[in-house]
């Protein structure tokens, strides 16, 4: 984000494009998954920080919700509000 007490030069962006560092192997398998069966997603499960000040992120493959998972929701979702 913005710092207050820095100037111009030493601002980030704040969002920026970041790599995800894997090993080879390791990102063919997750690109494999998700284009051998749609609706397979790459999603972050944890972020902690290291000790070199640096966030890691455990990640995994999810599936979407299908649309009557989706109505159920909505429909648990209305009954409460009222």
């Amino acid at each position: 984000g913005k710092h207050n007490t820095a100037g111009a030069y030493f601002q980030h962006q704040e969002t920026r494009p970041r790599n995800l560092l894997l090993h080879r192997q390791e990102s063919r398998k997750m690109l494999q998954k998700t284009d051998r069966m749609p609706g397979m997603t790459i999603v972050p499960l944890k972020a902690y920080w290291s000790d070199q000040n640096k966030v890691k992120f455990e990640i995994g493959l999810c599936r979407g919700k299908n649309t009557r998972d989706k109505r159920q929701d909505i429909k648990e979702r209305e009954g409460k509000r009222e």
